[in-house]
């Protein structure tokens, strides 16, 4: 009970804060997403005029966030502000009530809606799966917190009687990147591939990975075979075949023959999608699941790509890509359709949480 009382004194001061402005919950906010999502504002890529946002961590995670606090504390008028779930999370207790559930729904009475960013992977027990020797569980608890809450709202094949919160308020965004997109299929009972090279192309070897299609390579291998000469971006674009009918479609307006292209950073992806998805995009090829949209809640979808990453939109940002080689994200979509598609994504959420404000 004291802890619950903190939190919604927390909540209180926020709301003091806030004043009459709405609320956008940011999970897993450390200084680059805060300053992320801070450029796409500035840049005017995405409209949140009126929002503040609300980061939310739980305090076992990994991260150390004081330096976010700093920030936050230093840029009282940059419209963010933090809060630390303490409650007790256990990967046997997520998709069910448990000691956070009082405090998400909290957050979600209060809130517009929520993003989930990338990161990690998952730990394999969250979806009942051995672990593969090429998954990396680096961070647990925010794993534990960010499929809990979505589990809360969405729902799951994990138990058929659980009412989703989203039924009394269908609005909503929720909306994921890469491991978000993950995370908000876990949740809903889905499983994963723990590598794609290995699992759905049988390629061992990152020199033989390099060999392979563009569009069949999901991340840059090059830091694996050249690693004396720096550090290299991991990004690697592809193009991805968007679904008939589907929100990159008909809400981004993109005909069924445009397949733009996309940055990815990922050696996992969705296998069985969880409860309530439905494919957006996939692979060139067909194998791997690029995006995915909610069957009963508009606003709900993730996609397994990077539309957020800066250098997108700036063209003065250069990314090593090997030894001899440098990229420009922007220069790679300037012209066409891609820099158009991943321009149009963001003016989609913006537009939604704008209609949210009304």
């Amino acid at each position: 009970m004291r802890l619950r009382n903190l939190f919604f004194a927390l909540l209180s001061s926020c709301s003091t804060l806030l004043g009459a402005q709405d609320t956008l919950l940011l999970f897993h906010p450390t200084v680059y997403n805060l300053e992320l999502i801070e450029s796409l504002r500035q840049k005017e890529v995405i409209n949140l005029e009126g929002y503040h946002v609300l980061g939310v961590f739980h305090t076992r995670e990994a991260y150390n966030y004081e330096p976010a606090f700093k920030k936050v504390a230093e840029n009282p008028d940059a419209g963010f502000s933090l809060v630390e779930i303490k409650g007790e999370l256990q990967a046997g207790a997520l998709y069910e009530s448990n000691q956070c559930t009082d405090l998400f729904e909290e957050l979600f009475k209060i809130s517009k809606g929520a993003l989930f960013m990338g990161g990690p992977d998952i730990p394999p027990v969250l979806y009942n799966e051995p672990v593969h020797l090429l998954t990396r569980v680096s961070d647990p608890f925010r794993h534990y917190l960010e499929t809990s809450f979505i589990f809360h709202l969405l729902g799951g094949k994990q138990d058929g009687h659980w009412i989703p919160w989203l039924d009394s308020k269908e609005q909503y965004l929720l909306s994921g990147i890469c491991l978000g997109m993950q995370s908000m299929n876990v949740a809903t009972g889905g499983t994963m591939i723990q590598d794609i090279p290995t699992e759905v192309y049988g390629v061992w070897n990152a020199e033989d990975v390099l060999k392979m299609p563009a569009d069949q390579m999901h991340r840059n291998y090059t830091d694996m075979v050249e690693n004396d000469c720096g550090s290299y971006t991991s990004y690697h674009f592809h193009q991805v075949s968007l679904t008939k009918g589907s929100f990159l479609q008909k809400d981004l307006k993109f005909q069924s023959k445009t397949s733009p292209l996309v940055l990815s950073s990922h050696h996992q992806a969705i296998e069985d999608p969880g409860k309530g998805w439905e494919i957006s995009a996939s692979s060139m090829d067909g194998k791997i699941i690029e995006a995915i949209e909610h069957e009963n809640y508009p606003h709900v979808f993730g996609v397994q790509f990077h539309p957020e990453k800066p250098g997108l939109f700036d063209p003065d940002i250069i990314h090593p890509m090997s030894c001899d080689k440098q990229i420009s994200f922007h220069e790679e979509i300037k012209d066409g359709d891609s820099f158009t598609f991943h321009m149009a994504y963001w003016d989609y959420l913006g537009r939604i949480l704008q209609k949210a404000r009304k």
